[in-house]
């Protein structure tokens, strides 16, 4: 019973450690289109590139459920990890959109 409990917490704290990262393709849906750099080429270029990512999602969801039926929490397990190996990709592909397509305002007080 003990071994459960123990399980159960270390999916527990993957679950709360993944998904930190937003998917790029949200990052381009909360864009201002009313921001300058939004018809420039570099945001176009951008933004195409995000269109065409893959981010695994049918991948992950097989595994977890073929996992959990294997054994109960393992598919679960694997598919949080396969997430959180993505994590750095969609940090890159968000900071290459907010680069390309954000106006930084500056703030006086």
């Amino acid at each position: 019973m003990r071994c459960v409990w123990i399980c159960l917490g270390a999916v527990a704290v993957l679950a709360g450690a993944s998904g930190c990262v937003s998917n790029p393709k949200q990052t381009v849906l909360n864009l201002d289109t009313t921001d300058p750099k939004w018809t420039s080429r570099d945001c176009v270029a951008v933004r195409k590139h995000v269109a065409h990512y893959h981010d695994g999602d049918t991948t992950r969801a097989i595994v977890g459920f073929a996992g959990d039926l294997a054994a109960p929490h393992a598919g679960t397990g694997a598919a949080l990890a396969m997430s959180k190996a993505q994590d750095g990709k969609r940090a890159q592909l968000n900071q290459q959109v907010k680069a390309a397509c954000v106006t930084r305002r500056r703030h006086f007080l």
